[in-house]
């Protein structure tokens, strides 16, 4: 392995790298992708014995799925309320139902005692405006619409528990959690080859014939020939699969976790769970023990800031200014896959090749949920993976797309210190 570059790397359970593949191999379905995607896809074919290859081009999870934030919660990266303008109201609750059905996936996963998988409940998404009646209304929209519970909490209750007067009103999504994603990634591998699959690193996918009966996928010393091949991943390499690689564009994003704070972080938080704050440019973050796990901003830069960790230290203490020189001990970009549309790509390319792609920053429910509606068509033939037809490959808009993306950021950004500014200048009126 790699010097611990990550929190999670740092505090992951021991595991061993595995071979190359360097000979030819049949199966009945070849993955390709390392990632919960191709996790969760080999998982719910090897229940229904079906045989699996899985190649990863470097390590298993050494992409956004080893590195994010860990939230666990239902929904997709687009909101519902664009989901229903899109598809309509029985369409989108079809889907939320199965962004849901993936936070249980993964619940049920965590119960099977693996090592280091720290779940810890609870999600609150934290109002930085002053609007009781419009939190009420959206929480029994979430009720009524999708038959989903979400429990209001007024400003006491929120600022009891987030010692900030940055928040006001907030759901908490009480069957959403966390999670040591890194932990949970390699638990599933090695219940994938504890069951017959086979996983071989370092293994990437040069290019795939999929036109024939039997499907080939050539990697630098060997062949997989399947009878199924299923692309899973945020994003893939423009080289190998063009036509794929067009349809998304990847988005850096950017973590970090402080040094222990002892009592301290009692003085500014007060709830276990996951939280996020409503502003524009939003933070999201969770308490790991007495420290604190912190993650904001997106770049189409993927290069690592030079100055990551005084940002996120700066951005702590924005909002707790009690904790104003909380060090960050590490930090980290991630890259997630995103589509135009900003819902996952899952279904089928054509006969016998499939796809599981672009989660954006929601992934943890979603790439769950799409390795069981992938492993149920080709084993049962079911077909709910039509429901995300109308999201099908669209292309990203190449470096147009990234700068649209980019500029949208910072506009963010930009809304979010006129916010700022007008709220001090009310404190001071």
């Amino acid at each position: 392995m790699t010097p611990a570059q990550t929190y999670y790397e740092a505090s992951s359970s021991p595991f061993s790298a595995r071979q190359q593949l360097v000979h030819d191999v049949d199966t009945d379905v070849c993955i390709i992708g390392g990632g919960f995607a191709g996790l969760w896809t080999a998982r719910a074919l090897q229940r229904r014995h079906k045989d699996v290859v899985l190649i990863e081009r470097r390590q298993i999870a050494s992409g956004a799925s080893g590195k994010n934030g860990g939230f666990v919660s239902a929904g997709f990266n687009q909101s519902m309320s664009a989901i229903f303008a899109r598809v309509g109201a029985d369409h989108a609750r079809a889907l939320y139902r199965l962004s849901r059905q993936g936070v249980d996936i993964v619940r049920e996963e965590t119960r099977l005692g693996f090592p280091g998988i720290n779940l810890t409940t609870g999600y609150i998404k934290a109002a930085v405006e002053d609007d009781a009646e419009g939190i009420q209304r959206r929480a029994e929209w979430y009720a009524r619409e999708l038959d989903h519970d979400m429990e209001y909490w007024p400003t006491e209750r929120v600022r009891d528990a987030l010692r900030t007067g940055d928040y006001f009103q907030a759901m908490n999504e009480r069957d959403a959690f966390h999670i040591h994603p890194l932990n949970l990634a390699h638990a599933l591998a090695q219940e994938i080859e504890r069951s017959g699959g086979k996983i071989y690193e370092d293994t990437p996918a040069l290019d795939a014939d999929i036109d024939g009966v039997r499907k080939i996928v050539n990697t630098p010393r060997g062949k997989v020939r399947a009878e199924h091949i299923v692309f899973c991943g945020n994003y893939f390499p423009g080289s190998a699969f063009p036509e794929l690689a067009r349809t998304v564009f990847p988005v850096a994003t950017y973590l970090g976790v402080t040094r222990p704070l002892g009592g301290k972080i009692a003085d500014a938080i007060r709830f276990d769970g996951c939280i996020q704050d409503e502003r524009n440019a939003f933070n999201y973050y969770r308490q790991i023990g007495d420290r604190i796990l912190w993650g904001a901003g997106i770049s189409m830069n993927l290069k690592r800031p030079l100055y990551l960790e005084n940002d996120l230290q700066e951005r702590i203490a924005a909002v707790y200014p009690q904790l104003a020189g909380a060090a960050i001990e590490s930090a980290w970009s991630g890259n997630m896959g995103f589509s135009i549309h900003r819902m996952p790509q899952i279904g089928m390319l054509q006969p016998g090749a499939w796809i599981a792609g672009a989660f954006g920053g929601q992934g943890l429910n979603t790439t769950a949920i799409a390795g069981e509606l992938i492993a149920s068509a080709i084993a049962e033939k079911d077909d709910r993976w039509r429901l995300f037809i109308p999201f099908g490959l669209v292309w990203a808009g190449g470096w147009f797309g990234k700068a649209f993306a980019q500029v949208n950021w910072w506009s963010r950004k930009l809304r979010d210190r006129i916010d700022d500014a007008r709220k001090k200048s009310r404190k001071a009126a």
